[in-house]
């Protein structure tokens, strides 16, 4: 799944306060009643902070808590709070982000920095007012962190508008993040001219998981990366990633501080082409249709205008890690679908002639298409070679998701599948399934190398890479016809 991000200022104020977490406070006509308090106020009395825990919604006190063990300094942090809360329409799902000053470790490569602290993800109320009743998590279960390097005396409010972009894609499409995701976000998080464009996702170090009268909360920092980093976390483990950007001295240290500002990146391992990829699956843009003859093939040497800045995640309950989808029929449990599969082609089905008649059959609930015309966008279409490379040729299994719309590349070897070698294109719900048999996925991979490079404009490249061939233009169309299939490539808009 894809959307756009934004730097400008979040849609509510800054204020210091821990009266800010006093949720009956909010008004209930959508008017702005988020008022600066004086901070010279911020010295209450005991009694006064008694009253304050009165009110403080109780599934907050505890990540309240929490925050005060790390900081006890500051016990009213700087705050951004929406004006208008998302159960009474308002656009932002952060109740409020806390910004906390952090001196960090300077022996330790640690730098001084601003810790922002999301809360919202989990349920606060427990009153169904946001999120449903509770099953052994708090709401989402998390809330986001994100750590930036800064020596300004003020915090600077475009990580609070990241954050918020960050928790609208997870109440919009319900994919959580988990520790060692990525995130491709396009563009530098800041709105300047770094490197720093895209996002690992790790454990806090210093935030634990936490007990709330709702359920368990995780909180997971947001970390910035550099494009190199996000293709390494794609091609590797997000895991190995994070832990040799914590190592390097020049790149946030062990609390892995995002630095905007640094121009290099993390001292990368080369990634062993002959083993496997450890990434599944990905939310983008994709969609298909029915394999016509008369596709166009696009020229792909032509430069392409730069692509309009969009987020995309490796997040929907699929990790980076193997072990998130050791079998198709589990993905589908996993997310909640009715689908249930109860047949699976056999290991060493002996490989039968392609259908090439023309139209589709159904059985069994399964519509099985004669070929298939697959519509990805830019994001998606990078991947395309470490889905055939990394996975395909090595017996594994690939899928792209765009909400309930989900395609899946897979081989004969793969269990719990519903596609054969003599039917390899099939539709279950929104589920496609596509079988690329071996001298299929060779040709694949000659043919969609070039494709990588549609994720190298905005940012450094592989500094072991003498690649300098240009960006492929959109749109692209690459096609096998004697097995009926070809793969488009479009804008974003283009795939509905």
């Amino acid at each position: 799944m894809s959307g756009p991000s934004s730097n400008a200022m979040p849609a509510g104020v800054v204020r210091n306060s821990a009266l800010s977490f006093v949720a009956s406070a909010q008004a209930t006509d959508g008017s702005d009643v988020a008022v600066p308090v004086n901070p010279a106020a911020l010295a209450v009395e005991g009694e006064q902070m008694t009253q304050t825990e009165r009110l403080m919604p109780p599934g907050l006190t505890p990540l309240y808590e929490a925050c005060t063990k790390v900081y006890p300094d500051q016990p009213n942090p700087l705050q951004v709070t929406t004006r208008l809360k998302y159960w009474l329409g308002g656009q932002d799902p952060l109740d409020y982000i806390s910004m906390y000053w952090n001196p960090g470790r300077p022996d330790e490569n640690i730098p001084p920095h601003w810790h922002y602290v999301s809360f919202g993800l989990s349920d606060l109320h427990g009153d169904g007012r946001v999120h449903p009743e509770p099953h052994g998590c708090s709401g989402y279960g998390l809330e986001l962190t994100f750590r930036l390097a800064s020596e300004d005396k003020q915090p600077p409010l475009w990580p609070a508008a990241l954050l918020q972009a960050l928790a609208r894609y997870i109440f919009t499409t319900g994919n959580k993040f988990v520790c060692g995701d990525h995130v491709s976000w396009h563009a530098p998080l800041d709105g300047s001219s770094s490197r720093v464009r895209h996002l690992l996702v790790a454990t806090d170090p210093q935030l634990e998981t936490t007990n709330t009268c709702h359920g368990s909360v995780t909180f997971l920092q947001m970390v910035g990366c550099t494009s190199r980093e996000l293709r390494a976390a794609q091609r590797g483990s997000g895991f190995e990633v994070l832990n040799m950007i914590s190592e390097d001295p020049r790149c946030g240290g062990a609390w892995l501080v995002t630095r905007t500002q640094r121009r290099v990146s993390a001292r990368i391992q080369h990634q062993n082409v002959q083993k496997p990829a450890h990434l599944a699956g990905v939310s983008a843009r994709v969609a298909w249709r029915e394999y016509s003859v008369s596709v166009c093939v696009y020229d792909c040497t032509k430069q392409v205008p730069r692509i309009s800045h969009k987020m995309s995640t490796d997040s929907f309950k699929m990790s980076s890690i193997e072990r998130a989808l050791p079998q198709l029929p589990e993905m589908m449990q996993w997310e909640g679908s009715s689908t249930r599969l109860t047949s699976s082609p056999t290991r060493h089905e002996m490989a039968l002639p392609l259908n090439v008649e023309k139209g589709s059959w159904r059985g069994d609930e399964v519509e099985y298409l004669n070929g298939v015309h697959l519509l990805l966008n830019a994001e998606a279409a990078s991947l395309l070679p470490l889905a055939i490379d990394g996975r395909v040729l090595h017996d594994r299994h690939f899928t792209w998701r765009q909400g309930p719309r989900t395609v899946t590349l897979l081989t004969p070897a793969v269990g719990g599948a519903f596609v054969t070698r003599a039917k390899p294109y099939a539709s279950k719900g929104p589920w496609l399934q596509i079988l690329i048999p071996p001298e299929l996925a060779g040709d694949m991979s000659k043919q969609v190398s070039g494709l990588a490079r549609l994720s190298d404009s905005d940012s450094e490249s592989d500094e072991d890479s003498t690649e300098t061939s240009p960006r492929p233009s959109i749109p692209i169309t690459l096609t096998w016809p004697h097995y009926r299939l070809s793969i488009s490539v479009l804008h974003d808009l283009e795939i509905l």
